[in-house]
């Protein structure tokens, strides 16, 4: 089965070693109704990239999928999020019928299912499955967290899945087999209004918690062990839909080699599709960005490919050989030495599923 990868996006933190260099979390500041990120080792600085747009309901779930897409509902529907600008489109509608409200999104990555959570508040919560080409949920289970109202639900990386019952003022365990929760965190704080949970791949989950007795927003992390550590105060009040980008393994794997100034760099792609062409191209940072309709290219790179407002920086494209591998060759400039260059490699014509390699990040000699 060919191996899809989500986008490893390799932003100003990670590039200039700063000491906050954690998980970059993506949020929706809810009093503005802007997508944004923060750094988890800074979390009172959040970076707006635009509103969603969506103008019923309270927007909730952020929650990407496993190919670097990113949705969200606002109780009744699903929405498709525009990564570069924040915007929304509608997808469909959950179409439940019982009073459930969504709150929370969580995507397992090892069956590529996007489960929720929906709750009547005070009275019951259950697990349902997102269809992400129609918005439609599915019933799984009901939780037997008695009076729940669930606003939090995240799958910790190593295969644990948490809620967090605001009624309770707890963050449990939850089975799915049986929708049995187990009490992990008992919250040293009233936690009302819109929060989230999320993780990275390691284990470390976060809560984006709205702490009703100091009022503000605040970020803790928890594991499955009962940690739970105050990690700082959010910039936005609140927060309800938040969600780490873990990236999959990536579908392609590339090599620098020589990347001195004034001599030959070389490119080496390798697990492409026999005779299909790939392509790899470079950057200097920034914002990522879509390279689409393009001779039937299709990719979401991790940084800024754009030159001049729309030429692309291509490094060299090749055809991959019955190995699926290919090796390009570009003459560095002498005046780019001591440049931090960033590059990428995408194989043809692989939409929706894009088959990319991770960014690989280099110095020029």
């Amino acid at each position: 089965m060919r191996r899809i990868s989500s986008i490893l996006t390799i932003g100003a933190l990670a590039l200039t070693g700063s000491a906050f260099a954690g998980d970059t979390i993506w949020g929706i500041d809810n009093g503005s109704d802007t997508i944004g990120t923060f750094d988890s080792g800074n979390p009172g600085v959040f970076s707006g990239i635009g509103t969603t747009g969506i103008t019923s309901g309270f927007v909730n779930s952020l929650e990407f999928d496993g190919n670097g897409n990113l949705w969200a509902s606002n109780g009744v529907s699903l929405y498709s999020i525009d990564r570069g600008t924040g915007s929304a489109t509608l997808v469909g509608g959950h179409g439940i019928t019982n009073g459930d409200t969504i709150t929370d999104f969580a995507y397992d990555k090892s069956s590529g299912t996007m489960f929720a959570i929906g709750t009547l508040c005070a009275i019951s919560s259950r697990i349902y499955t997102i269809d992400l080409n129609t918005g439609a949920a599915t019933f799984v289970c009901d939780t037997d967290v008695a009076g729940a109202c669930d606003v939090g639900l995240a799958f910790d990386g190593v295969g644990n899945l948490f809620g967090h019952d605001l009624v309770g003022d707890t963050i449990y365990s939850l089975d799915l087999g049986t929708c049995a929760s187990t009490t992990v965190v008992v919250l040293p704080f009233n936690s009302n209004f819109g929060q989230g949970l999320t993780s990275n791949d390691n284990g470390l989950a976060y809560h984006v918690a709205f702490n009703s007795d100091a009022f503000q927003g605040e970020l803790y992390s928890f594991d499955a062990g009962g940690n739970y550590t105050f990690l700082g105060v959010l910039q936005p009040l609140q927060i309800a839909g938040a969600d780490v980008e873990v990236a999959a393994q990536a579908c392609l794997g590339l090599d620098v080699s020589n990347l001195v100034g004034g001599e030959t760099a070389s490119f080496h792609v390798t697990g492409g599709n026999p005779g299909v062409r790939g392509v790899v191209v470079w950057g200097l940072g920034g914002q990522s960005s879509v390279f689409e309709d393009v001779n039937g290219w299709c990719a979401s790179f991790g940084f800024d490919v754009k030159l001049r407002g729309r030429k692309v920086r291509i490094v060299n494209s090749g055809v991959f050989d019955g190995n699926g591998e290919f090796t390009v060759n570009r003459d560095i400039l002498t005046r780019y030495s001591g440049l931090d260059m960033l590059f990428q490699a995408a194989e043809r014509e692989t939409c929706p599923g894009e088959c990319m390699s991770d960014v690989v990040a280099e110095t020029v000699g």
